[in-house]
């Protein structure tokens, strides 16, 4: 007690600074020090004490060091928590003192930063990440989504899926979550392919009609490569937001999507995925009349849709390796040319919608064959084109002109003293060879030795070329000039 009493009156007159690291120190002495009694209530009340203080950096001390308590007293928590920004931002960032409902109302009540603190918590649960979803800004949000600890529900994805789709951060993070829900999923494809609207004068309904076809195309390509899990949960979800209508279907069937044709009508015929997908394979009227009369679909669609189904699996069969532009665009020319049923609304908004999607397949099915011509084209060019020359040996004549003056004095005096030796040495030697001949030709002067009468050995007449290069020690790329005939 007498501790407590000498810190308080202490802290009357100390700094700022010193006062907030004695604040910590009171902080921990509380938690640690086992006070009882007297001492723990009078170490409270030092603490309460300390809301009064007008420095925030005091406050902001007390804040930081209650934050990381497991149990700190609910009162000052509760009171920091609802101080100046700096001093709450800890508290409502860590403190496991605080609520579910006081945490959303000082989101709901607060600034962006004390948003973000609340978004960043160690513990995140569902209600406040759906008050979060639904009110914070767009930092807090996205620090949500980052936060491993978040418990974020299906409707809080949808929500914020409605409100930050169109933003690329969000969405990317969003999109990149397990656990995000197919009907927030679906939204955000949506809100992408809206994004990606022609500009220009286009009349607005051409306008939403290709945002629609761009989010149709984008969904049933996103369904190619899930699962069947993730396939029915998506039926479900196009169900639940009126997305899944008849036109949607027919895209997915000359996109050739038959998973998802399977799931949609076992979910809407209450069949099972295995039942409906026999009946898509062996394709019989009368049974394919049964599924679709129970997914209760309009009758006079259904010749449409089995036409369409029909031709996708003949053309699949018959043409494995052709492109897929290629092959949508077969389907749906077949499909427009044969049918022959009966007519009314309904069917006449499906045959548009095929005549568009035959349109637009044979021009992305042109841009791939030209694009698969220019580059066989080119190719074939490469490999007809001869291979070019290689560079000729350089001349050793040539090679003089890249010696410097110095390299060529030098040369010149190692050439002239290898010359003069080797003419010491030839007359060397033919002194030599003349010290041997002379006693021999003297015996023959004196009838010693008989003549030879031999014929002489002929001579080659073509003179014998001198050799180009010089055999200098030094190696120089220099020719030795020919010696003119006297």
């Amino acid at each position: 007690m007498a501790i407590i009493e000498r810190l308080v009156c202490w802290m009357e007159d100390a700094p700022a600074a010193m006062r907030a690291e004695a604040v910590v120190a009171l902080v921990r002495a509380w938690d640690q020090s086992g006070f009882e009694g007297e001492d723990r209530d009078a170490a409270e009340a030092a603490m309460t004490c300390l809301l009064d203080d007008p420095d925030n950096e005091v406050r902001a001390a007390l804040s930081h060091a209650l934050a990381e308590l497991p149990d700190p007293p609910r009162h000052l928590v509760i009171a920091l928590a609802g101080d100046a920004v700096e001093v709450s931002i800890p508290v409502l960032g860590a403190s496991a003192a605080l609520l579910d409902g006081e945490l959303i109302h000082h989101l709901t009540t607060g600034t962006a930063a004390q948003q973000e603190a609340i978004a960043g918590r160690p513990r995140l649960s569902r209600g406040v990440a759906a008050a979060l979803a639904e009110r914070a800004e767009r930092s807090a949000c996205l620090l949500m989504l980052t936060n491993p600890a978040a418990h974020i529900g299906e409707a809080a994805f949808f929500t914020l899926a409605e409100r930050f789709g169109d933003v690329d951060d969000i969405r990317r993070c969003m999109l990149a979550r397990p656990d995000i829900g197919m009907r927030a999923r679906t939204r955000l494809i949506e809100t992408y392919a809206a994004s990606l609207r022609p500009e220009g004068r286009m009349a607005e309904d051409r306008r939403h009609a290709e945002i629609d076809d761009n989010a149709e195309k984008a969904i049933i390509t996103y369904a190619a490569h899930v699962g069947d899990r993730e396939n029915r949960e998506l039926v479900q979800a196009l169900i639940s937001r009126e997305r899944l209508t008849t036109a949607f279907l027919l895209r997915a069937i000359c996109m050739g999507n038959l998973t998802l044709i399977c799931h949609a009508l076992s979910v809407l015929s209450g069949q099972s995925a295995e039942r409906v997908e026999r009946v898509l394979k062996d394709l019989r009227g009368h049974t394919f009349h049964a599924i679709y009369s129970k997914a209760e679909m309009p009758a006079s669609a259904e010749r449409v849709f089995f036409s369409a189904i029909g031709a996708w699996c003949r053309h699949l069969s018959r043409n494995a390796g052709t492109d897929p532009q290629r092959l949508s665009y077969l389907v749906t020319r077949e499909v427009l040319a044969g049918y022959e049923g009966d007519r009314d609304s309904v069917v006449d908004e499906l045959l548009l919608l095929l005549r568009r999607i035959c349109t637009d397949s044979a021009r992305e099915s042109a841009r791939s064959t030209m694009s698969e011509l220019v580059l066989r084209h080119e190719t074939t060019r490469a490999l007809a084109a001869p291979e070019p020359a290689p560079d000729p040996a350089p001349d050793p004549a040539e090679a003089e002109d890249d010696l410097s003056p110095e390299e060529l004095v030098s040369f010149a005096a190692h050439l002239a003293d290898e010359l003069a030796e080797l003419a010491l040495r030839d007359e060397y030697c033919l002194g030599k060879a003349v010290e041997a001949v002379e006693p021999a030709n003297q015996q023959v002067f004196e009838g010693v030795v008989e003549p030879c009468v031999e014929p002489p050995v002929k001579l080659p007449v073509e003179p014998v070329a001198p050799p180009r290069r010089s055999a200098s020690l030094l190696n120089f790329p220099v020719e030795i000039p020919e010696v003119a005939a006297a």
